[in-house]
């Protein structure tokens, strides 16, 4: 899972090719949020949740709705792969899950702002992704709202920890 360029990270580690192929550990799912998309080309080798404000001036939504309908640059459609689920946010900008960007700020030219609905939509929408693809699993003695990782034990708050 990654943001911004760490989406471009995420979705590059699981796009078919050179790098998946020449990693041990595999994914079995990945999650962008608001991901640069343009680079990436597919076919994805796991499922794969995008999600990214409509209003993104930063990185476009357009780039990926064309990745996630299989299309190039160019409008030829690539061969099947693995789903790509793209959630795409109406009148939402880049960083709409940055709750101290409750004042709208302009960065470098480009419009942020926070966006309470969308933050929840997207941390259930992020939930619902993993439980399908990764199971629901967790050891009893970890919080509700904290991520068991076998190697380092709890690591990481849920999203949005409502």
């Amino acid at each position: 899972m990654g943001f911004s360029q760490g989406g471009w990270i995420t979705l590059s580690s699981v796009e078919r090719g050179a790098i998946e192929q020449a990693s041990a550990n595999k994914f079995r799912a990945a999650a962008a949020i608001y991901p640069l998309c343009n680079p990436i080309k597919g076919p994805m080798a796991v499922p794969t949740l995008i999600m990214i404000g409509e209003c993104d001036d930063w990185t476009a939504a357009d780039a990926c709705r064309k990745l996630a309908a299989g299309q190039d640059d160019l409008g030829t459609s690539r061969p099947e792969d693995a789903a790509i689920q793209l959630i795409v946010y109406p009148k939402r900008s880049s960083r709409y899950d940055l709750a101290y960007l409750q004042t709208p700020v302009t960065f470098l030219g480009h419009h942020l702002e926070f966006n309470k609905s969308a933050t929840h939509q997207s941390t259930d929408a992020l939930r619902e992704f993993f439980v399908q693809w990764l199971g629901t699993a967790r050891r009893k003695d970890t919080p509700s709202n904290q991520v068991q990782c076998p190697k380092w034990g709890s690591i990481a708050t849920e999203l949005g920890g409502r």
